[in-house]
């Protein structure tokens, strides 16, 4: 039967096994046994319900055949997009702060978009419709300084395959992209006059709303699986597992299982401190506009085409009078080329203006909402991080505590959002993998404590870039599990392992 076959991969040679019976070859023989009474069919768990886990849940359902029927087992304490995933900004695009292209960036972003259009399509087969979960519009990175600023100047820009571009743009454009962009938000003083790059332009970015994406890309793996018709099943299991070695023992055998516990992962005693990240908790806030005000002439946002660079064109409520003095914001303005006290009081964000990413971020959700983030604070623990799992921010003091470290921000972005009611406050743990000279990557490979008995793997550290890597690294480490082999992983996704014995570093058929 194939999990014999399977399963030979991990024993001793045949010699060895033949003269000395040891305890762990006999395990094995056990577990084959026990994989037999269970039928013929292949039997995997995934373990954490966020962007790595269901990504790679879901190639592990694509790997399924009639011949050979598949039971998927997805564990999450919480459900799907308990943890930091669910915290997350949702944009997506494949860029650096700096405008170059990340680390196998291309390949996985385009890998993303990929598993986007499966969750779309299984959203579109819902009944009843379902809300919106993804946004398709550009992104706007202003310089955090003149430095930044410079770089962006000599920055080679254009096309990246066919999903995406970078471009350089000075101050007039940025400002017509976005009406009610700050003076602040920008380089007050470019090198180069008014004419410098002082802001990137990214074209073919997106906007997630991570839980209802989670949601649609679960519900996508539990259909590929009932449509082969074979007795195939995908089920999500609401439990802590509180090691692998007793999920296989109540719930196993499993031919493999995944790891994708993102900063819980450490309470397994099989990952421990095995990989070297910092976690880090983060508050997010979703801004909707405010209640309308009959005493105040509010502009309303038209429907021209988006991605002109003209804010007359594509907002004209910019030409109507300003406010009286005693409503101007409170920021100068000195900037002669939007009107901004029109957009002061906007009831929805400007129709086809871009998202903005930095240090802070505005993920624009449609035009009622708007997603702010990010705060890091760093020293927590794993235990703590499960702790997050599904918790819900409603205690007043600590909303009133979230808001007032990221509100100022939001404005000094844009500055209509001081007028934004606050619907909901998000919070997570990440997992932040150690910088290197190819960036920040996340880490994979086989877990050391498998041994020879086991197939036990993990994806995690991917920090603040889940969305751009999940779906690529699902496929790598799907693929890795079920060939039982490290050997298709890049090399710079095993670096964690360097420390290891040499035994462990890198795991072939």
């Amino acid at each position: 039967m194939q999990c014999r076959i399977r399963l030979q991969q991990f024993q001793p040679n045949v010699f060895l096994r033949r003269h000395c019976a040891s305890s762990a070859s006999l395990a094995r023989q056990a577990k084959c046994c026990a994989r037999d009474s269970l039928g013929s069919s292949r039997r995997v768990a995934v373990v954490g319900g966020g962007f790595a886990g269901i990504a790679t849940a879901h190639y592990l359902a694509a790997s399924a055949s009639v011949d050979q029927p598949t039971v998927l087992h997805l564990y999450d304490i919480a459900g799907l997009g308990s943890g930091g995933s669910g915290a997350a900004g949702g944009l997506l695009h494949p860029f650096s702060p700096k405008g170059k292209l990340l680390w196998k960036g291309q390949e996985a972003f385009e890998a993303a978009l990929e598993l986007i259009a499966a969750a779309e399509h299984a959203s579109n087969e819902s009944k009843p419709a379902s809300d919106p979960f993804v946004w398709r519009q550009d992104i706007l990175r202003p310089a955090a300084d003149a430095s930044q600023a410079a770089g962006f100047e000599v920055l080679r820009t254009g096309p990246v395959g066919t999903s995406a571009s970078v471009q350089a743009i000075n101050a007039e454009q940025a400002h017509e992209l976005l009406p009610g962009l700050t003076p602040s938000a920008l380089p007050s003083h470019p090198a180069g006059g008014n004419e410098s790059a002082v802001a990137l332009l990214i074209g073919g970015g997106l906007v997630l709303h991570p839980e209802r994406y989670l949601r649609h890309l679960w519900q996508s793996c539990e259909r590929v699986l009932t449509q082969l018709q074979n007795g195939s099943e995908a089920s999500l299991r609401l439990q802590q597992v509180q090691s692998l070695a007793e999920l296989e023992q109540q719930h196993g055998p499993y031919d493999a299982i995944v790891v994708a516990a993102g900063a819980a992962a450490g309470m397994l005693p099989e990952v421990g401190d095995a990989l070297p990240v910092r976690l880090s908790q983060g508050y997010g806030l979703e801004l909707v506009p405010p209640r309308p005000d009959p005493d105040l002439n509010q502009p309303q946002a038209d429907s021209a085409a988006p991605g002109h660079l003209s804010a007359a064109s594509q907002h004209p409520e910019l030409s109507q009078p300003s406010l009286t003095s005693a409503d101007t914001p409170r920021h100068p303005w000195n900037s002669p080329i939007v009107d901004y006290t029109a957009a002061l009081h906007s009831t929805q964000f400007p129709e086809g203006a871009p998202s903005l990413v930095g240090s802070t971020y505005i993920g624009v959700q449609g035009g009622q909402q708007i997603s702010v983030g990010a705060i890091k604070q760093f020293g927590f623990s794993a235990e703590q991080a499960l702790q997050e799992c599904g918790r819900q921010v409603t205690d007043a003091g600590e909303v009133a505590q979230a808001e007032a470290l990221l509100r100022p921000r939001a404005e000094g972005l844009w500055d209509p959002a001081s007028s934004w009611r606050v619907a909901r406050v998000r919070s997570g743990v990440r997992a932040l993998p150690q910088k290197t000279a190819d960036g920040a990557i996340p880490l994979t490979g086989k877990l050391p404590s498998s041994g020879n008995m086991h197939n036990w793997w993990i994806v995690g550290g991917l920090g603040a870039r889940g969305l751009v890597y999940h779906a690529w690294l699902g496929k790598l480490i799907a693929h890795a599990a079920l060939e039982g082999t490290e050997d298709g992983l890049p090399d710079q996704l095993l670096r964690w392992k360097a420390s290891m014995p040499k035994a462990h570093k890198r795991v072939k058929q």
